[in-house]
């Protein structure tokens, strides 16, 4: 007879490509990674990869970074309100973005604070972004605020934004991860 133990189930892996503007932008992020964490359980593990936006400039970085986003679960970008995107960014994901293919997923933008408006050039680009790259998208009204478990699926329909559907699986699919591994 086989048994099998509910400790000895490995967790589904849930990839999370990070890529921000600054130390604040960066730490955006780790805030919203947090309530990402509470919101899963042990049921998926997060796997994080962290770029800054002028590590792409380096052709090598860059590659790495276009190859872990290409098959990546969850692009989130966190950039500051009120201006574009920076060149080094917009030409990075217009190089790798054609050759993707369609996988499932969803691109967070996290552009300023909840108190911030989200209608920018920023915003607007990534929305497009999500729409030719056939993912779903969550814009910063959609993550400014803590979530809790009860919360989240009476709340998240309302704070979204979004031109592609957002489907409540792919926000179940998110786990902890042991660590952050940023790159700073």
């Amino acid at each position: 007879m086989n048994t099998t133990n509910k400790d000895d189930l490995v967790p589904e892996v849930f990839s999370v490509v990070v890529l921000y503007e600054d130390r604040e932008t960066r730490d955006r992020v780790l805030e919203v990674s947090r309530h990402m964490a509470i919101q899963v359980g042990d049921e998926i593990q997060l796997k994080f990869s962290w770029w800054r936006f002028d590590f792409l400039q380096d052709p090598e970085l860059a590659q790495q970074a276009a190859n872990a986003a290409s098959v990546a679960d969850m692009l989130l970008v966190s950039a500051h309100p009120g201006r574009s995107l920076p060149l080094e960014f917009t030409q990075w994901i217009e190089r790798w973005l054609p050759g993707r293919g369609y996988r499932e997923s969803v691109l967070v933008a996290l552009i300023g604070s909840g108190h911030d408006a989200t209608d920018d050039a920023a915003t607007e680009y990534l929305r497009g972004i999500a729409t030719r790259a056939r993912m779903d998208y969550l814009a910063q009204s959609g993550l400014s605020s803590p979530v809790t478990p009860q919360s989240r699926e009476q709340t998240v329909p309302k704070r979204t934004e979004s031109r592609t559907p957002v489907s409540d699986s792919n926000l179940r699919q998110i786990a902890p991860s042991s660590h952050w591994g940023i790159n700073e």
